[in-house]
């Protein structure tokens, strides 16, 4: 068996109104905590342009994949970031959650907001062991119907990978939703795959750079097999001096494969 470190990490865009917890005031301590906490395989959310280029200049032990939202595949990506010397990538895919997932830019019509969501999913080998499929998501933050949608596009997708082979399977994201939601009760009543949510017992996930810390609010996941054993769980707290990694707390689960 070996272990291995999974991370959903809401990285907040970058916007100036946040100052000093603008993505140029964080990038530092961003860098300097993931190389402490060193985790295998991230699940990144929205990472504007300048961002990814920063992650692939920045974050030297990883490759970074996964495309932007928009209808030139640019704008936020849903990207995953893996370790160079632990995994091989086999195959990788973003669509959008929409009626029509290869049409870029597409979104739900209805309750969602005027942004198009995506879905990456990566195949990924490690080098002593067996494939594993990774999903990293962002839902809607307007829409509960549109979030329900998505839950059930991403549940469709990982049954028609495992009817074409049957991997063991990771859901990272940011949901919008709380544990009480019909889109998160969706992902863990699915018969298809049982999933189970190694983040159950984070506690609160978004605070709003330490504005909301009264709220208790947990919209970030990590989903697995439920057959997953999970040895360590950690909610990534770090501060200083004013300054946070994003908005939300990264999570991470060690996990044995």
């Amino acid at each position: 068996m070996s272990e291995y470190k999974i991370m959903s990490f809401n990285m907040r865009t970058d916007c100036s109104s946040d100052g000093i917890n603008s993505f140029s005031g964080r990038r530092d301590f961003i860098a300097e905590k993931l190389a402490e906490y060193s985790p295998d395989v991230i699940g990144c959310q929205e990472v504007r342009p300048h961002m990814y280029d920063w992650m692939i200049e920045n974050l030297s032990e990883y490759y970074v994949i996964g495309g932007g939202r928009g209808s030139d595949r640019g704008d936020e990506a849903v990207c995953i970031a893996f370790k160079k010397n632990r995994f091989y990538l086999c195959d990788c895919q973003t669509f959008w959650l929409s009626a029509t997932p290869d049409l870029p830019g597409s979104r739900y019509s209805g309750d969602q907001s005027g942004c198009p969501r995506i879905c990456t999913w990566a195949t990924l080998k490690p080098r002593d062991g067996k494939p594993f499929r990774f999903y990293n998501v962002h839902t809607d933050h307007i829409g509960s119907v549109a979030r329900v949608l998505a839950s059930n596009q991403v549940l469709q997708k990982i049954s028609e990978n495992n009817q074409r082979s049957f991997m063991k399977t990771f859901v990272t994201g940011d949901f919008n939703a709380e544990p009480e939601d019909l889109c998160i009760k969706t992902m863990k009543e699915y018969k298809g795959t049982p999933l189970v949510d190694l983040s159950e017992d984070s506690g609160l996930t978004f605070h709003a750079f330490g504005q909301r810390f009264d709220e208790n609010i947990k919209i970030d996941y990590i989903f697995a097999d439920a057959d997953t054993k999970c040895t360590d769980f950690k909610v990534c707290r770090d501060e200083r001096e004013g300054v946070y990694l994003s908005d939300h707390y990264p999570i991470m689960a060690t996990v044995e494969l």
